[in-house]
């Protein structure tokens, strides 16, 4: 499939499976069962289609800019299922979410509820608001990237949130009169595969929403417990246990079940990587091979401002080759896998893709596939970097191919710039 979407479309190209896409949205709801609701997070692939396809199966979608905003409600999410999180929102950001009257705005500072406050009541209208909290306990992450305990730029302390409950429980003039804060979230873990953590931080969540709730009189209409779902990487990695994590969120979903408190609200979670990164592919085209000072280089037509996330977080994709030539005369004969180090174009020693891939010695024109990159690949990359052509999207759904983006070619973006002076 990858050679017919690269001898059709061209390359570097991302290769997203919908059947994966739709087989990972079915797993996760048996494993969480019908008392969870699913908010796929826009940031892990903002891709219209993508967007689109998943708002098919009734999912709600977490925003975290007016861009993700517009992306969501051009795909098909219906802003009584869209809700947003982020921690630096400007006041457009804000705005535009109030005026699409998105169904909660998690807030992360006092600033944010002052803007929104305002917000309302110039427009007068009631801004359904949670608290994002940052507690003083998390999942440890191996690379920190959302989670973990201690002080971050996201939500609020415990004492900063019990100041402001405190003052909107007191009723004065700055208890936030627009403002019908409701619920709490915590999103404090990213990429986990151990399930046991989930169900732990799941049911800590939970008691810290309740405890809040009846220390300072909060209806709890939503209780967000973020995302953190992971999927394996790495070699040898074993991927996230679902029968585990289902039923332990059973267990939760039966003391739900017995507080009165919870009657009716909604239990959110908010997966994004789980859905749609092994889904997929990355794939580049070999333009040559060379050996220096006994190391072999391979060099392909992409690169890390393409596909980021192995540099910047350390941690390479498994890669597998794809001959040009269905009858390449690399068979059962063919030499053994090699270690080689894939780089890009980029004039920069920090282009590379993989520092130590164990795959055949490539040909020119072969393709080079690297997984799990349906997540934080094209959403996260830096195609601004040296002018290359950007990469495109491609759908594939039962075996039928698509274009999902065309990019803007270099001269389009150059004709955007001016020569004023």
């Amino acid at each position: 499939m990858l050679l017919r979407a690269a001898t059709r479309f061209g390359t570097p190209l991302y290769l997203y499976d919908f059947d994966v896409i739709a087989a990972r949205v079915h797993a996760l709801r048996r494993a969480l069962g019908p008392r969870f609701t699913l908010a796929y997070a826009v940031k892990a692939n903002p891709s219209v289609g993508v967007l689109h396809f998943l708002s098919k199966f009734g999912l709600s979608s977490d925003v975290a800019s007016r861009g993700e905003l517009a992306a969501a409600l051009r795909a098909g999410f219906p802003p009584s299922k869209v809700l947003s999180t982020g921690p630096a929102k400007s006041d457009a950001d804000l705005e535009a979410l109030v005026k699409a009257r998105v169904s909660i705005v998690h807030a992360e500072a006092e600033w944010e509820l002052e803007q929104l406050e305002k917000i309302g009541r110039r427009l007068k209208r009631r801004v359904t608001v949670g608290l994002r909290l940052n507690p003083p306990w998390g999942i440890a992450e191996k690379r920190v990237i959302i989670g973990g305990p201690g002080a971050k730029k996201f939500g609020f302390d415990l004492a900063s949130a019990g100041k402001i409950l405190r003052m909107r429980k007191s009723g004065g003039s700055a208890s936030f009169p627009h403002l019908d804060i409701c619920g709490f979230q915590v999103f404090n873990a990213s990429n986990v595969l151990d399930a046991r953590l989930l169900v732990d931080n799941t049911s800590q969540v939970l008691s810290l929403a309740l405890s809040l709730s009846q220390k300072f009189d909060v209806a709890l209409r939503s209780v967000d417990f973020g995302g953190g779902f992971g999927v394996p990487y790495a070699q040898g990695e074993r991927p996230l246990n679902l029968g585990f994590l289902g039923k332990g969120l059973q267990e939760i979903a039966k003391r739900v079940e017995m507080e009165p408190r919870l009657a009716g609200t909604r239990l959110v979670f908010e997966p994004g990587r789980f859905l749609v990164a092994e889904s997929g592919t990355y794939a580049t085209r070999v333009l040559g091979t060379k050996r220096s000072l006994g190391v072999d280089y391979v060099l392909v037509d992409g690169g890390v401002h393409h596909f980021l996330r192995p540099v910047l977080l350390g941690t390479p994709h498994r890669v597998r080759l794809i001959p040009e030539k269905a009858n390449s005369r690399r068979g059962p004969s063919s030499p053994s896998k090699k270690s080689l180090v894939i780089s890009g174009p980029l004039c920069t020693s920090l282009d590379v893709l993989h520092p130590a891939a164990r795959v055949p010695l490539p040909e020119r024109g072969d393709l080079l596939a690297f997984e799990n990159a349906g997540a934080y690949g094209y959403t996260e990359s830096m195609p601004l970097f040296l002018s290359h052509e950007w990469p495109l999207e491609i759908g594939v759904r039962r075996g039928r191919l698509a274009l999902l983006r065309r990019p803007p070619r270099v001269a389009e973006l150059q004709a955007r710039q001016k020569t004023p002076f």
